[in-house]
């Protein structure tokens, strides 16, 4: 009986950590979302040149926070014509959203920040005859015009002096 016991525990066990590794993947490894990270920038940096590298890629922002743990900006859906490697997919219209978080990483004693910078693009498409947005894996070209972008930020961070 007791061994009956052990292996009802057991399996429950196993079967409870199976569960949470496959939602867990599925939050964390989405191929839904292109994430980088982009360094570090002070509180004043990363809000004038993220402002700027949005503006000069077309993204209007509607969404700004700013705690002392978390400040961030959150772009409108923006929509976009489908790169080829989409097109070849089937996909009609598509739209990206972009999200830029800073997170302090040091205080410093006169209170200028040093914060971790992190990028998230998120992707829909509506395929031919399709009504409704989907999210999908994105396609390599798509990938590549995100890296751009985060790259041209990063870029920004890394080769300017710091203004607190």
């Amino acid at each position: 009986m007791l061994h009956l016991i052990r292996i009802c525990v057991g399996a429950f066990v196993v079967g409870f950590f199976a569960m949470g590794c496959a939602g867990s993947s599925s939050m964390d490894g989405t191929p839904r979302a292109f994430r980088s990270n982009l360094g570090t920038a002070t509180l004043y940096d990363f809000n004038q040149k993220t402002r700027a590298i949005l503006a000069k890629y077309q993204f209007v922002v509607v969404r700004f926070e700013s705690t002392t743990d978390l400040t961030f900006y959150e772009t409108e859906w923006k929509p976009r014509y489908p790169f080829q490697d989409e097109i070849d997919q089937g996909i009609e219209e598509a739209r990206t959203r972009i999200t830029i978080q800073a997170t302090p990483r040091t205080r410093a004693a006169m209170g200028s920040d040093l914060n971790t910078v992190r990028f998230e693009a998120e992707n829909q498409v509506r395929f031919r005859n399709g009504m409704d947005w989907h999210f999908v894996e994105m396609s390599d070209m798509l990938k590549a015009y995100l890296r751009e972008v985060a790259d041209d930020l990063a870029t920004e961070f890394r080769s300017n002096i710091r203004r607190y």
